[in-house]
């Protein structure tokens, strides 16, 4: 016969309650049961409420655990701020004197003052006279010229060709231009040029240039209010052919007084 016995105990605090529950008993326990005579489950019971809790008293203190093992290091704290700036200690006493060190030459200094000049040495006797040379070639050409202006004069556009008026001194056979002022090199050589121009008193400025060729090759200038004498002066070389001419601007003054004039003259033949 099959018994099925559901047995539930429950302890609480030194209380045993028994709760037996008894089932269906085959009649036959020899015989195997098949599921088609076994009967339905039952329908689980309710459970049982809590028990109480106990009153057990509090059990003595127990005895001092062993030491815990030593801790890891702790993580670096943070910098603390500077200090206040000490006192100056006292001075300390000198030291001894180093050994004298191993350095590099220095640099050459500045140059120094001149020395007086000595005194003269004796004169020493003469040498023997040099041989006559041979008598050189003389030249008998000859360039020369002295250009002046009597009256004023305002130049129609920039930079015109100064014309004059007289000459008041011409070599035979130098070719001067008073219409335009202009030289023309007849003969080869290094020349000296010169020229002297007046500013008209009512002009505010005058520019004046001596032109070879086209080109300048020196020059005078004044800005002011008033009358003022503009000149300068060059030693050049020319050439067969080459011309020299002054090219102004700004409004040229001259009178019977000729305060305006142009020179030149042959300096050496080349």
């Amino acid at each position: 016969m099959k018994i099925t016995i559901a047995v539930a105990i429950v302890l609480a605090f030194m209380q045993v309650q028994f709760v037996v529950v008894t089932a269906t008993v085959s009649p036959d326990p020899g015989l195997a049961c098949n599921s088609c005579c076994q009967g339905p489950a039952g329908i689980p019971g309710i459970p049982g409420s809590n028990g109480n809790h106990g009153q057990g008293l509090i059990g003595p203190k127990g005895d001092a655990g062993s030491p815990g093992e030593v801790g890891q290091p702790g993580a670096k704290g943070d910098m603390g701020s500077d200090g206040l700036v000490g006192e100056p200690g006292a001075k300390g006493e000198y030291g001894l004197k180093g050994e004298q060190g191993v350095g590099q030459p220095g640099k050459q200094g500045p140059q120094g003052l001149p020395g007086m000049n000595g005194l003269n040495g004796e004169r020493g006797e003469p040498g023997p006279a040099g041989q006559t040379g041979e008598a050189g070639e003389c030249s008998s050409r000859r360039s020369a010229f002295t250009a002046v202006r009597n009256t004023a004069f305002s130049p129609p556009s920039q930079w015109d060709p100064l014309p004059f008026e007289e000459l008041l001194f011409s070599e035979e056979g130098t070719d001067f231009n008073l219409n335009n002022g202009t030289f023309t090199c007849n003969v080869p050589g290094v020349y000296v040029l010169m020229f002297s121009v007046n500013k008209s008193s009512s002009g505010s400025y005058l520019f004046v240039y001596l032109r070879k060729n086209g080109n300048a090759i020196v020059a005078g200038y004044v800005r002011d209010a008033g009358s003022h004498q503009v000149s300068n002066s060059a030693v050049i070389p020319l050439h067969y052919g080459d011309q020299v001419h002054l090219a102004v601007y700004g409004s040229v003054y001259s009178s019977t007084n000729r305060y305006t004039s142009f020179t030149g003259f042959l300096l050496q033949e080349i």
